[in-house]
């Protein structure tokens, strides 16, 4: 039998997705914290051995790892075919075009894809994590061990900053609508799950993402009145027991600290503009 040992940080847009595709597909595995950008684990030389793109989420079976989200959830779903959701029903283009769409591909540009976007939209929290450090600290480690070359410079302006770099976060809020709307297009098949009637890892980059933006304090996002089926399906998904398990359980307590600071008890400040955008793109529709 396989032992499996997922490395992952609680509010990482890739582990969640992999952590949700291990509960759907109900299979147990040992769990080591990485922390990122507060303390910088995930550029240490041991974890790098691990993955030397130094991303996380990384699982490792019998000790061998493998390091991209997809590549892991397209394992554990062959390794178990008869064992919980098969979440990759089919090969076909159009099923592999909506993973691509959602998917977090650390070499697409911030905003280029819905699951680029999950990334963009995060940097104010980044930004106050990040200030936890000094700026030679960050700029150290992020300039040395940092696996992604496109990454390094992104976080060292974010640490910079001490949050988005000027004009980057109105460009996330065009490019986050912009996503939304095709999201909710793409939902007018009247189908249950975004693929179709049965739950696959499509949903379970979707189901990470829009927590993301709801955790990002988007809540008109989730309302029914401009995008009423990403709210019907944000709902339905969002009380599975898998969320919890794999998305709430393991929250780690470092986000919401600073979402209060950022925001208080309210919505994300740049609600407006994105609710502005979404309203445009689809006036531009009818």
């Amino acid at each position: 039998m396989n032992k499996y040992v997922l490395y992952g940080y609680g509010e990482s847009v890739a582990s969640n997705q992999v952590r949700l595709a291990l509960s759907e597909k109900n299979i147990t595995y040992d769990y080591n914290l990485v922390k990122l950008e507060s303390t910088g684990e995930h550029l240490r030389d041991d974890y790098k051995k691990l993955n030397p793109k130094t991303l996380v989420p990384t699982l490792t079976v019998n000790g061998n790892p493998i390091c991209e989200s997809l590549d892991i959830m397209k394992f554990i779903d062959n390794e178990h075919p008869d064992q919980g959701k098969s979440l990759f029903p089919d090969e076909s283009e159009t099923f592999n075009d909506l993973l691509d769409f959602l998917f977090l591909d650390d070499s697409k540009e911030l905003g280029a894809s819905f699951g680029s976007t999950g990334g963009g939209i995060s940097v104010p929290v980044l930004g106050r994590l990040l200030c936890k450090r000094s700026l030679l600290s960050v700029f150290m480690d992020y300039y040395k061990n940092h696996g992604v070359k496109k990454r390094k410079f992104i976080f060292l302006m974010v640490r910079i900053f001490r949050g988005p770099p000027p004009g980057l976060y109105e460009k996330m809020m065009y490019f986050l609508a912009k996503h939304l709307v095709y999201t909710e297009n793409y939902l007018n098949h009247g189908k249950e799950f975004i693929y179709g009637d049965k739950y696959t890892a499509a949903d379970c980059l979707l189901t990470v993402l829009l927590h993301r933006v709801n955790e990002m304090r988007f809540y008109d996002v989730f309302d029914g009145k401009i995008l009423p089926n990403i709210s019907k399906y944000w709902s339905m998904v969002s009380s599975r027991p898998s969320y919890k398990e794999a998305i709430i359980d393991y929250e780690t307590g470092e986000w919401k600290p600073e979402l209060v600071a950022l925001y208080g008890d309210g919505a994300n400040t740049f609600s407006g503009l994105l609710e502005n955008n979404i309203n445009n793109i689809l006036n531009k529709e009818n």
